[in-house]
């Protein structure tokens, strides 16, 4: 009966935890916004901002946004990485990845890191390019 009980209590607050840290939440919250690649390009060349690519390092070696730190979501070690950054988590961060699947998840892990304003670039890092915004290429052509 205790055990059933227990698992019944873990699986109610996982759930609370899961359903809490959505994207959705996130947004509601002020915490999390997307931005097209227009200004998400404008926005990254202020000041004091965080820029972080979640994509594995074989994609941030061939293209990736100038300054940007590549802290790959693949590959379970995200969240050590980050911590070995000296990012500032109430600065402004702005996330991408290829094509904004990976910088969803990232975004909930950012928050749940303590960062306060999360900023995706909507549709990702191919869309960015496709659009001939700035960004360092490894054949050095852009």
């Amino acid at each position: 009966m205790e055990t059933k009980v227990l698992s019944l209590v873990i699986t109610v607050i996982s759930g609370l935890v899961i359903s809490s840290c959505s994207i959705n939440y996130l947004s509601k919250k002020g915490i999390y916004k997307e931005l097209d690649a227009e200004t998400f390009s404008k926005e990254i060349q202020k000041d004091s901002v965080n820029v972080i690519d979640v994509r594995t390092p074989g994609e941030f070696e061939k293209s990736h946004i100038n300054g940007a730190w590549n802290v790959s979501y693949i590959g379970g070690s995200y969240s050590k990485k980050l911590d070995t950054l000296s990012l500032d988590p109430s600065l402004p961060t702005y996330i991408y990845c290829e094509t904004q699947h990976r910088s969803l998840f990232a975004a909930k892990k950012l928050y749940k890191a303590g960062f306060k304003i999360i900023i995706d670039l909507d549709k990702g890092m191919m869309y960015y390019r496709k659009k001939g915004f700035p960004y360092y290429r490894s054949d050095s052509l852009n």
